[in-house]
């Protein structure tokens, strides 16, 4: 991706530069509130020189999320909602863990984990 082309459109999505030196979304696309997920580089470290961005080519971007979050099952959707958006808008190809296409079917899975990582969350929590 050209950096800057990059940078602009994440920017315009709610992603702010943060901690790690990689971006953020947060609960408020101003930058305030909690984390809801993150992006990094693809390439080691996975950090990203917000000086030279503009002058870059990035091979890659990683999207990440820490559970438990924020609202976890809406974080995921905007967060699989943004790399589309970004996919299509600088004609990027969406890939999983194996370097895969990103199916329907594993998006749907992935969700599906998180609605279940949160369900066992919920009943794990003392009665009051």
């Amino acid at each position: 991706f050209n950096g800057e082309d990059l940078l602009r459109c994440i920017l315009g999505y709610g992603l702010r530069f943060g901690d790690m030196s990689i971006f953020h979304r947060h609960e408020r696309p101003t930058g305030q509130g909690e984390v809801l997920f993150s992006m990094a580089s693809a390439v080691e470290p996975g950090t990203f020189d917000l000086q030279a961005m503009s002058g870059q080519e990035i091979i890659g971007v990683s999207f990440f999320q820490s559970l438990p979050g924020v609202n976890s099952i809406h974080a995921y959707d905007i967060m699989v909602d943004t790399a589309k958006r970004l996919s299509i808008e600088l004609q990027g190809e969406l890939l999983d863990q194996q370097q895969q296409p990103l199916t329907r079917q594993l998006v749907e899975h992935y969700r599906e984990r998180v609605q279940e990582f949160e369900r066992r969350r919920l009943m794990q929590r003392p009665a009051r």
